[in-house]
């Protein structure tokens, strides 16, 4: 008689599952490596056949059916695996081949050794499998008669309900530009000549960005900061007001060129760039570079002490410093500050082609919406979102479900690192762990989050058999 014993597997899989193994012919074979997943189109089933312990007589064969199958009574069959005997080998490659579909997979078993078969199979992907049964049906006798009792459930392909979170509006949209520019100026001297060596390329930076936020009919600019530095050489008071007034210099030109109000301008500085000095040393390959980097970092020394020491000390390296890192070190880092006015989902939609800086995440969150769950244009605003806002957890956390509908859970647990221990993390957690078959971590992570009300992790509990 024909026994069939059904093989349930997680939908999505992306590792193997942390459960009991599974078996298969009287447990004489372990089903490992299962992996089912969804991808694109197709829905995707690789496993292994372990049959070390299979003895199998002969002129004996048995026959697998891998069967994709709904509680409604759909289904879609998959290639059967054939494993034979020495005889039955011999005669399912002359003829008994014949009777079974041309899809179908055969292998001989060697008694007594250690033999495994690697399956694979793909079908195209129908949305009645969504919450389908993954089924092996056994054929141990080859007598062709089908019992509905002998049928055993073993685990479910299952879509779980997802959870993402709707951020906060923001309030006011405050947003900056930044940049850097390095102004040559005479040395010694804080008088800014336009047409000097680099200058008008340099000058340009600064004038662009500015131009293009009060250009932009969406924004209104709430403030422009100049901020100069110097490099270490020559005394530390000396470098202050030289930073300081080449800076209001500076800012004064920008300020007669843009045409905005008095205001709106700031101008600061920094007598010395430490920061740059260390991380230019830090970087390079100079032959003392630990020695010198504990003197830049020795606080407790005053300016000026620090950079004699390190002439002093090392002559040859300083000059080269003096040559190569200290031009960069003169630089002017200019910030444009603004806000931006609110958007309907329809401009929000454009504004996300085009700057979406601009946009709140709430905004990118409610055009998101306007798309099918798990499309490349869902996707897409979630990954932008999070792109612009690394940190936020929100963000991370939508990012992460978007990841787990595509079933990278690899990436969605990367998000999920930085999304927070809120029970909407839980819960993505719990989509995780159900879709890879460990239903009791599943289990737990469903139900810190349903505690912390989320109602999809109690959906997902019912889902579950809760």
């Amino acid at each position: 008689m024909k026994r069939y014993t059904l093989l349930y597997m997680s939908a999505l899989l992306a590792a193997p599952c942390a459960m009991q193994a599974q078996t298969l012919a009287d447990n004489s074979i372990v089903i490992e490596n299962k992996k089912v997943e969804k991808t694109d189109h197709n829905l995707v089933v690789d496993l292994t056949l372990n049959m070390d312990s299979l003895r199998l007589r002969s002129n004996q064969r048995i026959v697998f059916t891998p069967i994709v199958r709904s509680t409604d009574g759909q289904q879609r069959t998959m290639p059967q695996i054939v494993v034979n005997g020495r005889k039955q080998d011999i005669s399912y490659k002359r003829y008994a081949h014949k009777d079974y579909p041309a899809d179908a997979q055969s292998v001989r078993r060697k008694n007594g050794t250690e033999q495994s078969y690697q399956y694979n199979a793909v079908v195209p992907y129908e949305d009645w499998m969504k919450n389908a049964d993954v089924v092996i049906a056994e054929d141990l006798c080859g007598c062709g008669d089908v019992k509905e009792q002998d049928q055993t459930v073993v685990q479910r392909l299952r879509s779980p309900y997802m959870a993402y979170i709707r951020p906060a509006a923001e309030a006011r949209k405050a947003r900056t530009e930044e940049g850097r520019a390095f102004i040559d100026f005479p040395v010694d001297k804080t008088t800014l000549y336009p047409d000097y060596r680099n200058n008008p390329r340099e000058l340009d930076k600064i004038i662009n960005t500015i131009n293009l936020v009060k250009e932009d009919k969406n924004v209104s600019i709430t403030g422009v900061e100049i901020h100069g530095y110097a490099s270490p050489e020559a005394s530390y008071d000396y470098n202050a007001r030289l930073a300081e007034g080449r800076a209001k210099t500076l800012t004064d030109h920008v300020r007669r060129l843009v045409h905005l109000s008095d205001n709106i301008f700031k101008v600061t500085s920094t007598p010395e760039d430490w920061d740059g000095l260390r991380e230019a040393v830090a970087n390079s390959n100079l032959e003392h570079k630990q020695e010198i980097l504990d003197i830049i970092n020795n606080t407790e020394l005053d300016p000026d002490t620090r950079e004699w020491r390190i002439k002093k000390n090392y002559p040859q390296e300083y000059r080269f410093m003096l040559d190569t890192y200290y031009p960069a070190l003169r630089h002017s880092d200019y910030v444009v500050s603004y806000t931006v006015r609110p958007f309907s989902v329809e401009e929000a939609k454009e504004i996300l082609r085009t700057k979406p800086k601009q946009l709140s995440l709430e905004e990118m969150y409610l055009v998101a919406q306007t798309y099918e769950p798990g499309s490349d244009e869902f996707n897409e605003v979630f990954q932008t979102a999070v792109r612009l806002y690394p940190e936020d957890e929100t963000a991370n956390l939508n990012a992460a479900c978007a990841e787990i509908e595509r079933g990278n859970y690899e990436a969605a647990a990367r998000y999920l690192a930085k999304a927070g221990n809120t029970p909407y993390a839980a819960h993505a957690r719990g989509v995780i762990a159900m879709k890879q078959g460990n239903d009791d971590e599943a289990r737990r992570q469903f139900n810190i989050a349903a505690q912390g009300g989320v109602k999809e992790a109690q959906q997902n509990l019912q889902l579950m058999g809760e």
